[in-house]
């Protein structure tokens, strides 16, 4: 990253950063976080700033610094350290490098782990893995063949909710679904979900026959085959790491909220082979609290297992999706509407930890 301001600014950088992050915390109704400030302190974790609140904060910090500010020094920022190295010009690398570790480790664990099964069972994962991977093959290419004779939107998504249903069936892979009582009991609204694994979306696709809008990075988009069902369907699609894109998305979410049409978003917005839900993103909880459309939580239980990030080869699983009692955001924020975005996504966060059975992170 080219240098942004003389590092001999470095101190009047941090004592401004500090100062417009204490200001948007407070006005998020969040005065503890902004008394233990610190520059170690974890921009999601421990502040709850996601997309929308981090376009708030470029905004603040281009206004008071009366410069441009590339949208990836924010975007990417972990840590409110990482801001101010990125404001005064460092390239952080050994920060990054530390960051990186952990998943490294984790994924260590995890071949461990494996190579301590007994060999019979291992072999047998792995003739499932290529029987279910060959079986996905053939019937990716047949159902995309389909799909391109089938008119836009909801013929598509019913093509591709009992093609699905075929694929699970006949690799033996069952799959549950809890509270649909929930679903369509509230009209429009924001179905968030926890993410697992790519076969998420499948598993999403095959379960839900209610009119709704997949809200995706635009890398899953424009994969083979994968992207055109998406397309076709009329999903949506954002590119990671441009904030001023996401703000405009959540505007195009709320006009689609408007309409009657309901959302489905993995509010994690990745995934990795260690379980846990990790932090929500903000989008789809701000859409509702702008249109007042409830939050059905979505808790995916199983999926991780039947294609885990770092693999290739799918495992045999039983999938159970829950889907839960809905959110309403409250009519009486008193115009604090970023404070009931934090609440709403903390509760809902919250609720699908507890039906995935996996811990929070």
């Amino acid at each position: 990253m080219a240098t942004l301001i003389p590092r001999s600014d470095r101190a009047r950088i941090e004592a401004l950063v500090f100062a417009i992050i204490r200001d948007l915390l407070r006005e998020l109704g969040n005065p503890t976080a902004s008394a233990t400030l610190q520059a170690s302190t974890s921009l999601d974790i421990n502040l709850g700033l996601g997309s929308i609140e981090r376009v708030e904060l470029l905004s603040r910090l281009e206004r008071d610094l009366g410069m441009s500010i590339p949208e990836a020094a924010i975007a990417e920022a972990k840590t409110v350290e990482d801001v101010i190295v990125a404001l005064s010009g460092a390239t952080g690398n050994e920060s990054a490098d530390t960051v990186e570790e952990p998943p490294a480790q984790q994924g260590a664990t995890t071949q461990v782990i494996s190579s301590q099964r007994p060999l019979l069972w291992r072999v047998l994962e792995a003739i499932y893995g290529v029987y279910a991977a060959t079986v996905f093959l053939i019937w990716v290419v047949l159902a995309w063949l389909i799909l391109h004779l089938m008119p836009r939107g909801q013929p598509a998504a019913r093509m591709t909710s009992i093609a699905l249903g075929i694929y699970f069936w006949l690799v033996g892979c069952r799959i549950d679904l809890e509270g649909q009582e929930h679903m369509d009991a509230h009209g429009a609204c924001v179905y968030v979900s926890n993410h697992t694994s790519y076969s998420d979306v499948l598993v999403v696709m095959a379960l839900f026959e209610t009119n709704y809008h997949f809200v995706a990075k635009d890398e899953i988009n424009d994969m083979l085959f994968i992207g055109t069902f998406l397309r076709k369907i009329g999903h949506f699609a954002f590119e990671r790491g441009k904030l001023r894109e996401r703000s405009r998305l959540v505007e195009q979410m709320e006009q689609t909220l408007l309409r009657g049409e309901s959302l489905f978003i993995f509010a994690e917005g990745t995934f990795t082979a260690q379980p846990g839900v990790r932090h929500f993103q903000s989008g789809a909880f701000r859409a509702a609290v702008k249109t007042g459309k409830p939050i059905v939580p979505v808790a995916l239980r199983g999926a991780r297992r039947f294609l885990q990030d770092g693999t290739w080869l799918p495992k045999p699983s039983r999938i159970t999706v829950t889907v839960c009692p809905a959110l309403v955001p409250s009519a009486a924020s008193n115009g604090r509407d970023l404070a009931e975005v934090l609440r709403l996504r903390d509760e809902t966060r919250r609720v699908i930890a507890k039906y995935s059975r996996e811990p929070l992170l």
